[in-house]
């Protein structure tokens, strides 16, 4: 399955040299992408073919000696991007909210994400029901809880009890639930 995600990525061209964000569908690998680069796009200005010789006027003691803002324009007027940090961070909250629709991901990667958080039991646990005699799990339990995994931890305190316990939870949490539901039971 093809990737179309768009993603954001900022590109220069002499005619561009301050930059332009385009957003392409599976970004780099994006045939409008290369087509970009072909055309004279290019990833950073510093690729940029732009004259090397370019005589500000200002010595360094009058830069030294400048206000900051009169620093920053005179950068800008080169086609420098002058940010201060809190713009930086800004900005790049701005393209992380951007390249995370939700609605890019594939149905794999939303599985996946929902079995590494404990929000779906994953095919293994799933598959333990089965393999495990809930009897010899208690007896186990009863003898040493330390001795079973996480992944028998959920299948016993789920299948007995009910609890809604999820591999991401800490084994001494899971512990102190089944525990807890055992001595309620009694």
């Amino acid at each position: 399955m093809p990737n179309t995600q768009l993603v954001p990525i900022y590109l220069f061209s002499k005619e561009s040299p301050k930059g332009e964000m385009f957003k392409f569908p599976g970004g780099k690998e994006s045939d409008k992408y290369k087509q970009m680069l072909e055309d004279g796009w290019v990833t950073t200005p510093a690729k940029l073919d732009l004259p090397q010789e370019m005589k500000t006027g200002v010595t360094v003691e009058q830069a030294s000696e400048a206000h900051p803002e009169d620093l920053k324009k005179l950068l800008e007027s080169y086609g420098f991007i002058v940010l201060t940090p809190e713009q930086l961070k800004a900005e790049a909250v701005k393209m992380a909210e951007v390249a995370m629709d939700i609605e890019n991901f594939s149905d794999e990667d939303l599985i996946a994400e929902a079995e590494r958080r404990g929000l779906k039991e994953s095919k293994q646990a799933e598959g333990l029901e089965g393999e495990h005699d809930l009897d010899v799990l208690y007896a186990q339990f009863e003898e040493n809880p330390e001795s079973l995994t996480k992944a028998e931890h959920v299948v016993l305190g789920n299948s007995l009890y009910s609890l809604g316990l999820r591999e991401n939870m800490k084994e001494d949490t899971l512990i102190e639930k089944i525990k807890a539901a055992m001595n309620g039971a009694e």
